[in-house]
């Protein structure tokens, strides 16, 4: 079940990275980023509404669930004398992987 979880996941991963790569290819004027900048900002106010009123389970399934499966299933194989400090590092390091 764990495999399926993390395979899932990995999944989920590769699907954003291609995603971003796409994105990062495309090139923008500067008129069009400052407009962007605004749109993002505006999204941010937004999303955080719709974060605060998601239920508990959803909001987790969407913001931690995916990289802690992942590090929880990096961490099962590398079986660290110090788990704890390894799976806060390998939180730190890949949450930009999973930030949208």
């Amino acid at each position: 079940n764990l495999q399926k979880i993390l395979s899932v996941s990995i999944k989920q991963w590769y699907q954003r990275r291609v995603r971003g790569a796409a994105m990062a290819s495309l090139s923008l004027s500067t008129a069009d980023k400052l407009a962007s900048g605004e749109a993002d900002a505006a999204k941010r106010t937004k999303d955080k509404s719709e974060l605060q009123a998601m239920p508990t389970r959803t909001y987790l399934d969407q913001t931690v669930v995916p990289i802690l499966l992942q590090g929880l299933g990096v961490l099962a194989k590398e079986r660290p004398p110090n788990p704890i400090e390894y799976l806060a590092a390998f939180l730190l390091k890949n949450k930009h992987l999973y930030e949208d």
